[in-house]
């Protein structure tokens, strides 16, 4: 049995508020209490903390939780390391085209990544530029980065920090800050730190999940503390615009369910570029204006009764549930419903800091994914769903034919 302590003291005394604009924020989503996504568990019996996660959206076009945590509590340690994966190799790839296409990169650059990870996307980038620094609070995954040859600082980024680096490194000609803006309470902090850093001329590009794909496509499940905020093109820039610096790029992408990278300066340049902008933020008013967020509200809810009928019933023919990636989104998607060990018998997952542990709450043991193409059960609920194709592929690889996946969003489907 699982010992809960729900704390009443939250970090954040600004709920109700939108931390981008100022005006007031209303709840859009409550999904209870649930401990942080990524605290997974070193026994099932351990004892775990829970905090409200409630999404609140603003007429400013930002979507925010209405609670936030630490960003020490979060990140000091920490249990995500980017996947090597194929698709996010191709991502990388496509977004350093752009970024060179357009002169936002050449190989005299000097790169600095805020919330670098293990460095992936340093590593693909350092082939083509002068310099590359990643910055990251999260000791542990700093030194992966660190050994695998990507200089990394473990730091939490900020105007001191950044001022220290400028000092020592010189001005950024290109800083990027990716899924890393929309994970703190307060990205002025951070962007105040940018600014610090840039060169005159230099770029910034910021990319996060956007908002628009989470709601259109009911991913409920990209809700979880880490996710501080819910970027839409209008949040981006009025966001950008508060700190004197120009919208001057967007590309969209289907990495994560669904990405948004913007490429901001302290001008703006092209013309043609802002007319696209511009019908951009025309397209989200529209959806926004007709309804899209209620519809996100009534599909979650959707989903939730769908899964929680189909784990169920397949439960009680006999079968056996495994989950497939231990994911962030995968704790909230089975905390929602109340799963348990009782309902899903292990979480298969390729990252070794992961395996051994026990997602939050749920308490499901996490394997590795050799331990459970050996041990196969009837079915995978494929939690990490954004990997959908890789992950169906490289079971079918190891002669697990027969088995059944669920993929729950944007509806709850069997494969």
């Amino acid at each position: 049995m699982i010992n809960v302590e729900l704390l009443s003291a939250i970090h954040d005394s600004a709920v109700g508020r939108c931390r981008l604009c100022g005006s007031t924020a209303k709840t859009l989503l409550d999904l209870g209490s649930m401990p942080p996504a990524n605290w997974l568990m070193s026994t099932h019996i351990q004892a775990i903390r829970e905090f409200p996660l409630v999404l609140e959206k603003c007429d400013c076009g930002n979507f925010q939780l209405g609670y936030c945590l630490d960003a020490e509590d979060l990140y000091t340690h920490y249990n995500y390391a980017t996947p090597n994966s194929p698709s996010l190799s191709e991502h990388y790839s496509r977004l350093i085209r752009h970024l060179e296409q357009n002169g936002y990169l050449t190989p005299d650059s000097n790169v600095v990544e805020i919330g670098s990870n293990v460095g992936r996307f340093l590593a693909a980038l350092r082939p083509r530029v002068k310099s590359v620094l990643g910055i990251d609070p999260a000791r542990n995954i700093a030194e992966i980065a660190n050994r695998n040859g990507i200089r990394t600082l473990v730091e939490f980024f900020d105007r001191r920090v950044a001022r220290d680096v400028a000092r020592v490194e010189g001005t950024a000609d290109l800083v990027v800050a990716r899924h890393c803006l929309a994970h703190n309470r307060d990205p002025y902090e951070i962007l105040d730190g940018i600014i610090e850093l840039l060169a005159p001329d230099g770029a910034l590009l910021i990319e996060n999940a956007y908002a628009m794909s989470t709601l259109q496509q009911n991913e409920f499940d990209q809700i979880y503390h880490e996710h501080m905020f819910y970027f839409t093109l209008h949040a981006v820039r009025t966001m950008l615009e508060r700190r004197g610096l120009a919208l001057v790029d967007v590309m969209f992408s289907d990495i994560h369910g669904g990405s948004i990278a913007c490429v901001a300066k302290r001008s703006m340049s092209n013309a043609a570029i802002t007319s696209r902008i511009a019908a951009e933020l025309w397209r989200e008013r529209e959806l926004l204006d007709y309804g899209l967020a209620q519809r996100f509200v009534d599909g979650t809810a959707s989903i939730q009764a769908q899964l929680k009928s189909t784990i169920g019933d397949l439960r009680d023919r006999g079968c056996v549930i495994y989950a497939y990636g231990a994911t962030a989104k995968g704790a909230t998607l089975m905390n929602s419903i109340g799963l348990t060990s009782r309902d899903i018998s292990y979480c298969a997952d390729s990252t070794p800091i992961k395996q051994g542990k026990f997602i939050p709450k749920c308490g499901i043991e996490i394997v590795s994914e050799e331990w459970a193409f050996a041990n196969p059960p009837d079915v995978f609920l494929l939690t990490a769903w954004n990997y959908k194709n890789e992950l169906i592929a490289k079971a079918r690889a190891a002669g697990l034919e027969r088995v059944r996946f669920i993929v729950p969003v944007p509806d709850v489907t069997i494969v």
